[in-house]
């Protein structure tokens, strides 16, 4: 695909002029949907190109863009991408600190966002000393314009376009979700966008003419470029576990969604409701789901409410390496049993152009490949892949990147952080992350290889394997998450239960919910339970 973004842009551009009234965005507010052409978006994109050029942002400007979903960020990203900018995206979930720190890293020379976000980056110094070029953004159809006033619409002239670009020039930075660390710039070359989308055109979900309900605003974006109707959703990305299932069931059903990407967590969410009320989404014909494995007992749920025919994919990935593998429902149903008796979370088979490998647990550095670092099949290590989607090095990072990466002749390794196995079929299986296996004096324990032989249980919703102490002398401490109305009675029995389930894991502990990571609301922030759980201990005396 060539140059990645500028091919998006030159993607979206073909549309425009072979299907000039098809819809490409069905965005929602809060008072009613709009629908946009992609005649209308292209008039939009280039308005606002317009603008921020006027601004003063061009090629290769690094933008930061703090602006709520709807159809000021389509216009505000797709223009910066038409523009050769380069987006920092940030989850505004994070923080304001963590925030900070990102922009600090990233080094933005223009800030593109809402009134309120141009508040806080006063406020707090978001981009103090790079920041040159500030941009407001108004709601209600107007477009940006250069603070302190709005620019006015410019007149009529040439379209704003990218010219030409490489595909070695700088498209994009993204920052890790930090559920297991500080968040950590990933700067992104439009070949790696390029490889991207060819995984995800794999999938099969974004094929021209479909209608794609996304909660990842990635894939929403991404999603006109590839001829679908794509439905931004009325989400607020500071709290994703917050979202109304009732508002997300009501807009599949209102535009007709045929392919749903979720993460687990929300697909839970949507499920629940649905079949609380004996809905079912007749349209939807795909789900891609992923963030987080996906728990078989979801899976189930989100079934009843789908048609018969519908597929249900779960995706295995990370920011540096978006689209690693793919498990469909009937591999990860034949491997729910195995899953519930400790054998993992089945992750499918690595998706063409990825080359995954598996290779011993340490923490130290490997500063090149060697065969001699892989682990015999069957044989739990840590995750490696190499191929065209893997991002550069982390943004002034170089301790971090060193952990995380492996010089090889054919190009960089990414070593994933995850803990799994390649089976004698060539699928990949979860056992947990490396940086939370439970490390007792009796060996190593991996959470994804505990916590699902307890999940099932009645009455549980879900479990987190956590590590008390120095080590190689862990305590390891199962907290437990009951179903939602559970009462002290039966949450006394649900311990006793899950106690008399399997082998003594050391100790067990109800917590009123877990903390979860800010951008898909399905990875167990487990670190900070460890913290709680050292504290209860500590208030027993144990």
């Amino acid at each position: 695909m060539g140059s990645g973004l500028f091919d998006v842009v030159a993607m979206t551009e073909r549309w425009v002029h072979t299907r000039p009234d098809a819809v490409a965005c069905h965005i929602d507010g809060r008072r009613h949907a709009e629908t946009l052409t992609y005649a209308e978006l292209n008039d939009l994109i280039d308005r606002t190109a317009r603008a921020l050029a006027g601004a003063g942002v061009g090629a290769g400007t690094r933008t930061a863009v703090l602006v709520p979903p709807g159809r000021e960020l389509v216009a505000v990203v797709m223009a910066l991408f038409r523009l050769r900018a380069v987006p920092i995206l940030v989850d505004p979930g994070l923080g304001a600190r963590a925030m900070g720190a990102c922009f600090a890293e990233a080094v933005p020379e223009a800030f593109v966002g809402v009134p309120r976000a141009h508040l806080a980056r006063v406020l707090l110094g978001w981009g103090r000393g790079s920041v040159r070029t500030t941009v407001a953004v108004r709601s209600h159809g107007r477009w940006p314009g250069a603070e302190p006033g709005t620019v006015r619409s410019p007149a009529a002239g040439p379209v704003v376009g990218a010219g030409v670009g490489g595909a070695e020039d700088l498209a994009l930075i993204a920052f890790t979700s930090g559920s297991t660390g500080p968040p950590k710039g990933v700067p992104f070359r439009h070949r790696h966008l390029a490889g991207q989308t060819e995984l995800l055109a794999r999938l099969g979900a974004l094929t021209p003419g479909a209608v794609v309900y996304s909660t990842f605003l990635p894939f929403a974006l991404a999603a006109p470029s590839m001829g679908c109707g794509s439905v931004i959703p009325r989400l607020d990305p500071r709290h994703p576990e917050r979202s109304d299932p009732a508002v997300m069931a009501g807009s599949i059903a209102a535009h007709g969604v045929t392919g749903l990407f979720a993460a687990p967590a929300l697909l839970d969410r949507l499920a629940r409701h649905c079949v609380e009320r004996d809905l079912r989404l007749a349209t939807v014909e795909t789900v891609l789901t992923a963030g987080a494995p996906l728990p078989f007992s979801v899976l189930q749920r989100a079934q009843r409410c789908l048609p018969a025919h519908a597929e249900v994919c779960s995706v295995y990935g990370s920011t540096e390496c978006l689209l690693v593998s793919a498990a469909d429902a009937a591999e990860l149903t034949a491997a729910a049993p195995a899953t519930a008796h400790g054998a993992g979370t089945c992750l499918g088979r690595p998706l063409p152009g990825n080359r995954v490998r598996v290779i011993a647990v340490t923490d130290d550095a490997i500063p090149e490949w060697s065969d001699d670092l892989l682990v015999p099949p069957g044989t739990v290590g840590e995750i490696t892949v190499a191929g065209p989607a893997v991002s550069d090095p982390y943004l002034g990072r170089p301790h971090d990147t060193a952990l995380a990466r492996i010089a090889d002749e054919g190009g960089p390794v990414h070593r994933m952080g995850d803990l799994g196995r390649l089976d004698e079929q060539g699928r990949l299986w979860f056992a947990g992350r490396k940086s939370e296996r439970v490390r007792t004096a009796d060996g190593d324990l991996y959470t994804d290889q505990v916590e699902p032989v307890f999940n099932g249980l009645a009455g549980v919703r879900r479990t987190a394997l956590v590590g008390v102490g120095p080590a190689g002398g862990q305590i390891p401490v199962l907290c437990v998450e009951c179903e939602p109305g559970t009462s002290r009675r039966e949450r006394r029995e649900i311990v006793e239960r899950v106690r008399a389930h399997g082998p003594d894991l050391g100790e067990v502990l109800l917590h009123r919910g877990f903390p979860m990571d800010v951008r898909h609301a399905s990875k167990i922030r487990r670190p900070l339970l460890a913290r709680w759980a050292a504290r209860e201990l500590g208030r027993c005396g144990r």
